[in-house]
Order: C-alpha cells, then structure tokens, then sequence
C-alpha cells in the first residue's frame, strides 16, 4: 500500500508539482527582469531617448513571456512525452519566442525611426516607412517559423516572385506611389511637420506619407491627399526648408506679401513710411521674437512696382518666425493699414472705368 502510495506521489511530482515549479519560477524570474528594467526608466536612471532607453522601452512586459517560455522550456525537460509530441512543443515554443523577439526589434526600429527623424526637425515617423519595416520584419519572423517546422521555403519564394511580377504590372500606379514615397523619404524633399506650398495655390502641413499618398493639414483645417507620384514630381514651396542663409539662426523665416494700392495724387514717401510704421506695430504686437529692425533681412519693406489702371500698386515684403501666424499678420496688418490710410487722409481708390457712347445717326 505504502509502495503505491509513494508510486503515486512520485508520478504526481514528475508530472505536475516539477513542471508547474518551472513555469512559476520562470514567470518570477521574467517578472523581477520587467520590475527592475521598468524602475531604471521611472526613477530616470535611464534617458528614454537613449539607445538604452529606446530598448527598454521596447520590451516593455515581453520579459515575463519569455520567463514564461523559459519555464515552459524546462518543463518540458521533465515530462516523458513520444519524442514527435516533445518536439513539436519545443517548435511551439520557438515560433512564440520569434514572434516575441520580431514584436520588440519592430518597437524598437520604429522608435529609433522616431528619434531620428524628431532629431531633423519631423514631429513624427511616417506610415509607409513604418508599414516597410513592419511587414520586412515579420516576414522574416515567419520564414524563421516555417524553416523551424521543416517547410520548405523555397517553393513559397518561387510562387511569391512569379505572382509578385503579375501583381506589380496590375498594380502599376500603387507601385509607383509607394518608390515615390520612398523616394520622397530619402532625398527628404518634404518631411513631416513641413509647411508647404504646393504649385496649384494650396497650403499646409505634412502630417503623413503612407504607401500611397501624403496628407496635407491645410489652414481651414482640412485634409488634403496627394499621391505620392504626384507630390514627387510637383513644384513645391517648403517654408521650412532651412536655405543657406537661414541655417546659421534658430528661428524659422516665413515671407509674405501684400498687395496695396493708392491713388495717383498720393504722396508715395508719406505713403512709404505709415506704411511701414504700421507693418512695424502689427508685427511687434504679434510677433515679438521677429527682428523687424532697419537693415535686418526680416524688416518690413514697402516696392512699389506698378502703375495700375486707377491706382499706384506696391508690395509690402512682411517675414514672421510661424508659418500659421502669417494669416493672422495678414489680417491685423490690412485692418489697421485701412484705418491709419483713413486717418492720414491716404486715399486707396475704386477700380475705375470711362465707357464712351456714341449716338446713332439717324
């Protein structure tokens, strides 16, 4: 009876209590590696824009799956099972860590992705270059998985060339959208965050570049889509596209104009000075940090430059350090030019027209 008995716990242990003590110790373990790597960044032990950082961040509770595993991995050790069963589990297990190790380097790719382009001066990473990684990525994870069960690969490569070939001349125009966002990426034509003009007359800020087109933040607080091919072949205006000049400073330079127009019998060097005495306060009042001082680069300057049909037309060259508060400028700028012209008795005249009509004879 004792015999037994003792059999009974014995198989018990071997097959319970030692497996089920493996997983528990491999859960504590991959737990206590999660609690001490998640205190290094809460107590700032460790910058979280750091190469460091960047990978703890990545793994995030991925150490207490793979605590898991490690026990699993033990148990397994200690199981008698049909060596086919046992080793189908160890392939299990191997396509779980895969896919665990594929999900944190995919983490951390796309946050050094982030960084970088945060360090040029984007707000954030683009949907198509993360989509690439991504899938790059993954797919290497599952040809690891399929090579680990023994599945021929090379079958599956053949098959995804040949229909690769048909599917790149169907979709010929999502081919050319995603090279040319690619290519947009590269040569960093635009970035995201840039403020730019496109060549038809519309506005706005890049805020994504996915695998078919960009999207445009216009200033009415719309969205614009572009396909990609289209944007890499457009002429475009990027305000933020630091030329020669402007890469020595600290602030962004954005120039406008505005159209003015005065009467014939106007005094022009009257006309100059309140002109730029007004342009001088908005911008003072708006924008504080613009240097608007005589001979500074990003001074207001009045250019006449036509005689129109009633009026005397000249430019007023306004710069100001935000591409969004040019509107604003814009505004303030026309209504108190309106009232000091009012004011100094500056006239800004109606279009006018002489219609000569001649009497029939008769």
């Amino acid at each position: 009876m004792l015999s037994v008995e003792f059999w009974t716990w014995t198989v018990f242990c071997d097959l319970v209590l030692r497996p089920c003590a493996f997983v528990i110790v491999g859960v504590l373990i991959g737990w206590a590696v999660h609690y001490r790597l998640r205190k290094m960044i809460e107590i700032g032990r460790v910058a979280k824009d750091t190469f460091f950082g960047v990978l703890l961040r990545s793994v995030g509770k991925l150490p207490i799956v793979w605590g898991l595993l490690m026990g699993l991995n033990w148990a397994t050790r200690v199981i008698s099972l049909p060596p086919f069963a046992q080793g189908r589990l160890v392939n299990l297990l191997f396509a779980v860590l895969i896919w665990t190790v594929m999900t944190f380097l995919q983490r951390a790719i796309g946050q050094f992705i982030s960084l970088r382009m945060a360090s040029e001066g984007s707000p954030a990473s683009t949907s198509l270059l993360l989509n690439l990684v991504t899938a790059t990525i993954y797919i290497t994870g599952i040809i690891l998985v399929l090579d680990e069960f023994d599945v021929s690969i090379t079958p599956m490569i053949t098959a995804l060339g040949v229909g690769g070939m048909a599917i790149a001349l169907g979709l010929q125009e999502t081919m050319a959208n995603i090279f040319a966002g690619l290519h947009i990426l590269l040569t960093k034509q635009v970035r995201i965050g840039d403020n730019i003009r496109l060549e038809g007359g519309a506005e706005g800020q890049i805020i994504d570049i996915t695998w078919r087109y960009a999207k445009i933040h216009t200033v009415t607080n719309n969205i614009i889509t572009v396909p990609n091919n289209k944007l890499a072949a457009a002429i475009i205006t990027n305000y933020d596209m630091a030329s020669d000049r402007m890469q020595s400073v600290s602030v962004m330079d954005v120039a406008f104009t505005v159209t003015v127009g005065v009467a014939y019998d106007s005094d022009l060097d009257m006309v100059e000075r309140v002109t730029l005495e007004v342009a001088r306060d908005i911008l003072t009042r708006l924008d504080p940090s613009l240097d608007i001082d005589e001979g500074s680069s990003t001074a207001p300057a009045v250019r006449f430059h036509t005689f129109g049909d009633s009026s005397i037309l000249f430019n007023v060259n306004l710069h100001t350090t935000s591409f969004r508060s040019q509107y604003l400028i814009r505004h303030e700028f026309i209504k108190a030019l309106k009232k000091r012209y009012d004011e100094e008795g500056i006239e800004i005249p109606f279009p006018i027209r002489t219609v000569r009509m001649e009497k029939e004879e008769g």
